[in-house]
């Protein structure tokens, strides 16, 4: 399986964006997640979309979290998205 992707929206000088990086990175060594990082300062569209929320964390283009990260919420989405996952897998595999 491959890793599970989240998008984080964020720009520098951010001290929440900040606090978003750090309750990830315990994630990240517990779960195959693969973070990409994107800055709203750098497309007028991201901008105009995100400005008032950032930090904003989705999942596969899924909103999870704006202004701040829940980690237990984010951990039980994050085991369901693994057992989903397996799920499809063996379901894929079972009709070969």
């Amino acid at each position: 399986m491959g890793k599970i992707k989240l998008q984080l929206y964020t720009k520098a000088d951010c001290p929440l964006c900040d606090e978003a990086k750090e309750s990830l990175e315990p994630l990240a060594a517990q779960f195959p997640i693969e973070i990409q990082e994107i800055d709203i300062t750098s497309n007028l569209g991201l901008f105009t979309r995100y400005k008032e929320l950032i930090p904003v964390l989705e999942l596969e283009g899924e909103r999870l979290f704006v202004h701040r990260i829940h980690a237990k919420a984010l951990k039980r989405k994050l085991i369901w998205q693994r057992w989903r996952r397996w799920f499809i897998n063996k379901a894929c595999e079972g009709r070969k």
